[in-house]
């Protein structure tokens, strides 16, 4: 084989290899700038925007997350409640006419520390404590024989699927409209729980980061939509 055949087939593989390299590295980089978190200069400019207030850390909110945790309900575990010892990218501010907080809390709960994102949206007033999940039909059946919830809605629908915990079923009753109950049945977001205790309702969803406007709107979005489907109490 002469040598201007082998150079030519070095020289060929050569390029073929950097242009796959190339493209592998250009693959990475788009993939990384897909689920990279929100910047702060993109969180600080929509901030703005929106009139919200965004710190690093606020431990003024340390006593707001613990007074969320103060009343125990009789469905949760006879433990010490968790305790927060700090509260880091803060963001709050206003969503469709209501106020909101969005942190992630350092917290300590039976020896274990363990960050938790929160993303609260105020409720009307102080309220008993409610919590809604999907279950399955037989849980639901079990809890209420043994009295622990499972209030009925009186569609069975949703009945089937979901459990509702309350301390108090009037108020319980008032709350999960006919609204609300079409909308959990039928909205397609996933979320595992929605909570309502000491002054905000929360939703357990899929936020990867809530300092990202876009995923922190709509997790605000489906917390407000929840709220707009209750009544306003006093």
């Amino acid at each position: 084989m002469s040598t201007a055949i082998v150079l030519t087939i070095v020289i060929g593989g050569t390029v073929l290899l950097l242009g796959a390299v190339l493209a592998f590295v250009l693959w990475i980089r788009r993939r990384v700038a897909r689920t990279a978190p929100a910047t702060p200069l993109g969180l600080a400019g929509e901030a703005a925007r929106r009139g919200w207030t965004v710190v690093e850390r606020d431990d003024s909110l340390i006593p707001l997350y613990d007074r969320q945790y103060d009343r125990r309900s009789r469905w949760e575990p006879l433990t010490h409640p968790p305790r927060a010892t700090a509260a880091r990218d803060v963001i709050t501010g206003s969503h469709r006419g209501r106020e909101f907080v969005a942190a992630t809390f350092d917290t300590v709960h039976q020896g274990r520390h363990q960050p938790e994102r929160a993303i609260w949206v105020a409720a009307p007033a102080a309220h008993p404590m409610l919590g809604i999940r999907p279950s399955a039909a037989a849980s639901n059946a079990i809890n209420r024989a043994i009295g622990l919830g499972g209030i009925r809605t009186g569609n069975p629908e949703f009945d089937a699927r979901f459990e509702v915990l309350a301390e108090d079923e009037r108020f319980a009753e008032a709350v999960v409209t006919p609204a609300l109950v079409e909308f959990l049945l039928h909205d397609s977001r996933p979320w595992r729980a929605v909570s309502l205790r000491g002054e905000y309702l929360d939703v357990a969803d899929p936020v990867r980061d809530h300092r990202d406007p876009a995923e922190l709107v709509a997790a605000l979005d489906l917390r407000c939509d929840i709220l707009d489907r209750m009544p306003t109490w006093a």
